[in-house]
């Protein structure tokens, strides 16, 4: 069962690849209703230097995402539905539905917090990117702030807001979002981080050959697949 058709069964949208998206302008308060529901604000092909969005043509993004034009998507990542702005997202990341990345910081010390203060005018600094590793699992609702880098192999678990960076393979949850525990032991981890399995596709061609539910036997068969295909 591919993940298309899974993600169909259990929510019902339809996810298609991100082949031919176009900019789409904000709408005119006159054209608001004629406007579709999501929209992706990509296009890989613009000549604007202000837009360089790029999402990998083996991601999987459903139409009810709204992505501005400084993102990147990577390999076999999928996003149900929601808000991505001036974020890196890696390999292998299953993002759910109603996911807000990249949230804006309104100044708290200015005069307002509205950005009047800073649209069209020089007063604005470039934002810091978010960056979500590889591997990363967002649960349905979250929050994550502008800025904020999220480890490989995290799980952040659904109605989080997450305002720090989290480490690699953590579980977290809660307003604002917490460490509940890690996903395996240090020397797992540690190993893991040093394969940077998502970096090759022996798992997609050796399938048969690795056991997936027992992490400490996946880890040595792919690690056996690299060392033999460097023999060879």
């Amino acid at each position: 069962m591919g993940i298309r058709y899974w993600i169909y069964k259990k929510t019902g949208l339809k996810l298609r690849k991100n082949l031919g998206y176009s900019i789409q302008k904000t709408p005119s308060s006159s054209s608001i209703n004629d406007v579709p529901p999501a929209t992706i604000i990509v296009d890989n092909h613009l000549d604007n230097d202000h837009q360089s969005a790029y999402i990998s043509p083996k991601s999987m993004v459903c139409p009810q995402v709204v992505i501005d034009n400084d993102c990147t998507v990577d390999d076999h990542s999928y996003i149900i539905s929601g808000l991505v702005k001036n974020t890196k997202i890696g390999k292998y990341c299953s993002i759910a539905t109603n996911v807000t990345i990249g949230a804006d910081r309104h100044p708290t010390d200015w005069l307002s917090t509205h950005p009047f203060q800073y649209n069209d005018t020089d007063n604005f600094k470039p934002l810091k990117i978010t960056t979500i590793g590889n591997d990363v699992w967002i649960g349905a609702n979250v929050v994550i702030i502008t800025g904020v880098s999220i480890g490989d192999g995290a799980i952040i678990g659904a109605s989080s807001v997450v305002t720090r960076d989290i480490p690699p393979y953590a579980i977290v949850a809660g307003i604002p979002a917490k460490i509940i525990r890690y996903r395996f032991n240090e020397n797992i981890i540690n190993k893991l981080l040093k394969l940077k399995w998502w970096d090759s596709e022996y798992h997609f061609h050796h399938k048969n050959e690795i056991d997936f539910s027992n992490i400490e036997k996946a880890v040595e068969q792919i690690e056996m697949l690299k060392n033999k295909d460097k023999v060879v």
